[in-house]
């Protein structure tokens, strides 16, 4: 168990401030749950919420309104991942489950006493990489809290965990950050480039965007919608496309996915283009769109989410990639008339 990165940790970000005020002033009172459920669209700072929150839960700064301050030592044990009452539930690799000796460890933890503050604080992130075993074993102590414990599950997708799991934690909600907040956000860093784009990309998730400025992830989705129309008119080798994208890494390939196939839908459906991910490539999408049938669409991206999920099973890249060429090239096919 061990924090990620904190350098920015006890930043506030601007679209967070009303999720903020409203646990503050139940901490201050006294009535924090003991699980929460932190949930929304992956890159709108999720966990970098769950962090400052862990932090303000151990911070022994005398006022609790300014916690977490930065300061104290328990902030700086905190910040280096080495405060003995905070700990991080992790996956062992990016993509990978959290398994259930992750999870006996917590189960230990939990049940001893406090060192350095009154509460001892676990943050599961990200809460549905959690697979069944692990899922199970946490159940048994979100049923029965110790006293001194708080549950911060951190979670993109809560779907994929168990019901059982949800209906024990109360909810913190974030929603896509409207476009205004996201580039204001943006611009301050001094981030260059198309950053309506990036948003727009990024499903109204800053940090996301951020990270596609920075990694050059808007030149690979559009790259993704002219590999699929090149495959779908039989202009392109099937065989090296997948190739090229089994050196991807599969999250993010996945995900590009989702949201070309998501806009071709919306298309396909008659959508809007100005609510796409890929607004700007509008006309291509559409041209794409024309020669499919919605419904196998639908399953396509059905397909898509199903794998995404499947992720934590170690999915083979070549056989993954093989398989959505393949089924790429099946979707496409010339309906006979």
């Amino acid at each position: 168990m061990s924090a990620p990165d904190v350098a920015e940790a006890l930043e506030p970000l601007p679209w967070h401030a009303a999720q903020w005020q409203r646990l503050t002033a139940r901490r201050q009172a006294g009535n924090l749950p003991h699980a929460l459920l932190i949930a929304g669209p992956a890159g709108v700072g999720k966990t970098r919420f769950a962090q400052r929150l862990a932090n303000a839960l151990v911070c022994t700064h005398e006022d609790p309104a300014a916690r977490p301050c930065g300061a104290c030592q328990a902030c700086h044990l905190a910040q280096t991942g080495v405060h003995p009452d905070l700990f991080w539930v992790t996956p062992e690799e990016p993509g990978r489950p959290i398994r259930i000796d992750a999870i006996r460890e917590l189960i230990e933890r939990a049940a001893l006493t406090t060192q350095a503050s009154g509460e001892r604080v676990f943050v599961i992130a990200p809460a549905d990489a959690l697979n069944r075993a692990a899922a199970n074993a946490l159940l048994k102590t979100l049923e029965e809290p110790t006293e001194a414990s708080r549950m911060l599950l951190v979670s993109s997708a809560p779907y994929r965990l168990p019901a059982t799991i949800l209906s024990r934690c109360q909810r913190v909600s974030f929603r896509p950050v409207p476009p205004e907040q996201g580039r204001e956000w943006l611009a301050a860093r001094g981030v260059e480039g198309d950053l309506d784009a990036a948003l727009a990309a990024s499903g109204g998730a800053p940090l996301a965007a951020l990270a596609m400025l920075e990694e050059a992830g808007l030149a690979r989705l559009e790259g993704l919608v002219d590999e699929l129309a090149a495959l779908a008119a039989r202009r392109a080798d099937p065989l090296r496309t997948a190739a090229a994208w089994a050196e991807r890494a599969a999250p993010a390939l996945l995900a590009d996915l989702r949201r070309v196939v998501a806009d071709l839908v919306r298309l396909g459906a008659g959508g809007e283009g100005r609510r796409l991910y890929l607004p700007g490539r509008a006309s291509d999408l559409q041209k794409t769109a024309d020669h499919i049938n919605l419904q196998k669409l639908f399953h396509f991206l059905d397909e898509v989410n199903r794998l995404e999920r499947q992720l934590v099973n170690n999915l083979n890249p070549q056989m993954l990639t093989e398989k959505l060429v393949n089924d790429w090239l099946s979707l496409t096919r010339p309906e006979k008339r």
